[in-house]
């Protein structure tokens, strides 16, 4: 069963979107493509700038007008990267390459690192995954960042090359320390088997990050495999109380209470597990609970 698997993915793919107007960081595309809703569409106003458009999710209103711009011949390689990034949200990944490859074809020598980090990304989405490190490479060489590092890290695991993934993340937080990329360190660790390293690190971070509620559940998975079943549930339950949607939580839950014989504690933490990775459209998740709830004969 994979762990965290609802934030992990989103977390490492530290996209950053440079816009003309400024960066619209990735913590806001989970929201942009839900605006894009087949069912939900935002209104078109067709005095708004390309610009104007994807910041409000009317990313292929923004495409159509960066694409006029491109074969009109105005501020192409602006409106090649901006419209490489929407159709990153869209999931349209061979499209955003194409245009990446443009703009480096336009751009020779004088490309910026942002562009092979987001090309990297790109081809990490599609599993091209020797081609997206080799242009997390191409950016490092111009200019080492937590971005660059994160992202060719995922890449790294992706490809189950797990020690150069391991050395990735400890040189972006070696550069920005901040709780995300402890914590991307710490879920590694546990992938990797180091359970008792991650306890010792998201002890040291929840020390000022109280309420940061994945340490808790990371930190909890490390317990459990460490057989401190007890300590894991409370971990567990408190993650649960700051956010209470966490199928991963419930999962882990639920095995550490069957490790202890409470069989029904189990199954109704299990069901809950499953329960909420149905609502995420997550079936593959779905059935591995079931899967495990009849492998530990609960019902």
């Amino acid at each position: 069963m994979p762990f965290f698997s609802r934030y992990h993915h989103h977390r490492w793919l530290a996209l950053g979107l440079f816009l003309g107007v400024g960066i619209l960081w990735t913590t806001l595309s989970k929201n942009l493509q839900a605006q894009v809703s087949p069912n939900i569409q935002p209104p078109i106003n067709p005095t708004l700038s390309a610009e104007e458009n994807f910041r409000q999710g009317n990313l292929t209103r923004a495409i159509q007008q960066w694409s006029h711009h491109i074969n009109s011949g105005s501020n192409v390689v602006t409106a090649l990267f901006n419209r490489s990034q929407a159709y990153i949200l869209l999931k349209q990944y061979d499209f955003a390459v194409q245009d990446l490859n443009q703009l480096i074809q336009l751009q020779g020598k004088n490309t910026p690192p942002h562009v092979f980090v987001v090309r990297g990304i790109a081809l990490s989405e599609l599993q091209q995954l020797p081609e997206a490190i080799q242009s997390f490479n191409q950016a490092e060489k111009l200019q080492p960042s937590p971005l660059v590092y994160n992202n060719r890290a995922l890449a790294y695991q992706r490809a189950g090359q797990l020690p150069l993934a391991l050395a990735d993340l400890t040189k972006s937080i070696q550069l920005a320390p901040t709780s995300v990329n402890r914590l991307n360190l710490a879920n590694l660790r546990v992938q990797i088997g180091q359970f008792q390293e991650v306890v010792e690190e998201m002890n040291q971070l929840l020390v000022t990050e109280k309420s940061f509620f994945p340490a808790y559940l990371t930190r909890g998975i490390a317990y459990y495999h460490l057989h401190q079943y007890q300590t894991a549930i409370r971990d567990f339950l408190f993650s649960l109380k700051i956010f209470p949607h966490q199928p991963e939580a419930y999962y882990y839950v639920g095995l550490s209470f069957a490790q202890l014989n409470r069989q029904q504690d189990a199954a109704e933490n299990l069901i809950r597990a499953a329960e909420l990775y149905l609502q995420n459209n997550q079936g593959n998740q779905y059935r591995q609970v079931l899967e495990k709830m009849n492998e530990l004969n609960l019902q």
